[in-house]
């Protein structure tokens, strides 16, 4: 599927600044240094639309994209560094706690880890936001390109198992050269035809 029109939307530190819109969202969660911007912006072809950090965890706001005026990506903080101390775990949760509750046009979420990494209890209470907001969840593993085709086959089923979902409900992309992504696009194209 290939998408052309890309632009950020508006930046929302809080729910009177989420923007008026009907099109339908999917939200991107990952934690810190996940690859969330780098799937965002190769997604839809772009170097520079989703912006990433250079101190993991400094973000603090939803970031909302619009795509080709048909779908709106929601670009999530990165956790594991912010959720560190109570007061930024907070601040957290008064920003996506309303998002997952209220947002109506909130089809699915698109759960970013690392491959080479286990998933630890912030995923898992990631996943539960979404499982409670009754979405459609796909866990995508970005850095794929960091491991053998059976290590990547081993670290799947151990995501899959971690998280309680069925491996096919697990992506492996490469964001450098774009691999993945037609199986990331189909997936949310069902997601927002839902």
């Amino acid at each position: 599927m290939q998408y052309y029109h890309a632009e950020l939307l508006t930046t929302a530190a809080k729910e009177a600044q989420w923007p008026v819109s009907e099109l339908p969202e999917v939200i991107f969660a990952g934690r810190s240094n996940a690859g969330k911007s780098s799937l965002i912006n190769a997604l839809v072809n772009r170097k520079n639309l989703a912006y990433s950090g250079k101190t993991p965890g400094k973000t603090r706001l939803l970031n909302f994209y619009t795509i080709d005026d048909r779908v709106v990506f929601t670009d999530a903080p990165g956790y594991g560094y912010a959720i560190k101390n109570v007061e930024a775990a907070e601040a957290f949760g008064l920003l996506i706690d309303p998002y997952f509750h209220k947002r109506k046009q909130l089809k699915g979420m698109v759960l970013v880890m690392d491959a080479r990494r286990v998933p630890n209890d912030d995923d898992l209470l990631m996943i539960d936001y979404g499982r409670k907001a009754h979405l459609n969840i796909l866990i995508v593993c970005t850095k794929s390109d960091k491991l053998s085709r059976s290590q990547l086959i081993s670290s799947k089923r151990a995501i899959a198992q971690t998280l309680g979902i069925n491996e096919t409900a697990v992506t492996a992309v490469d964001s450098i050269k774009r691999v993945g992504m037609d199986d990331v696009w189909k997936r949310i194209d069902e997601m927002i035809s839902q």
